[in-house]
């Protein structure tokens, strides 16, 4: 669901489509933050494990969620930084699983800069069971939108 140029609103909500976690991805993410634990890169020994085989590594799953919230619309060029992340990992991703992201504007103040809003995003990202697999939240400095009737 792409909602861009929609005003942000407090409760306004959007769903990601699905992302399909394969080894191509788990090997890169290992690559690039050298992160080889065997559960996430040897499936030998992660059949051992409580998983019975590979699972993704739960930062690559929640930078995956954040970026297929972009495609939303919710974010887009109204970004200027991020303030905080809070991000608990209820379930694990395994190779194969699909992934998405439901996102709700939680809450919108301005800030003490004319023009800036603190935006807190509440995220679910469910796997295709539709079982909700990680929770979280970000807080994120945006553009505020233009108030029509007292901008020019």
């Amino acid at each position: 669901m792409n909602i861009a140029g929609a005003p942000l609103v407090q409760g306004l909500t959007a769903e990601s489509a699905g992302r399909t976690i394969g080894e191509g991805d788990v090997n890169l993410f290992a690559g690039l933050v050298g992160d080889f634990t065997p559960i996430h890169v040897d499936e030998t020994a992660a059949a051992r494990s409580p998983h019975g085989t590979r699972i993704a590594h739960g930062p690559h799953s929640m930078a995956t969620a954040i970026g297929m919230a972009t495609h939303t619309g919710l974010f887009g060029e109204r970004v200027i930084g991020l303030v905080n992340l809070n991000w608990d990992f209820l379930g694990a991703v395994r190779l194969g699983d699909t992934i998405r992201s439901r996102v709700t504007v939680e809450a919108l103040r301005p800030t003490s800069k004319p023009g800036r809003d603190l935006a807190t995003y509440a995220f679910e990202v469910l796997n295709q069971n539709d079982e909700i697999i990680q929770r979280g939240h970000l807080k994120v400095i945006v553009r505020a939108d233009k108030d029509e009737e007292t901008q020019p």
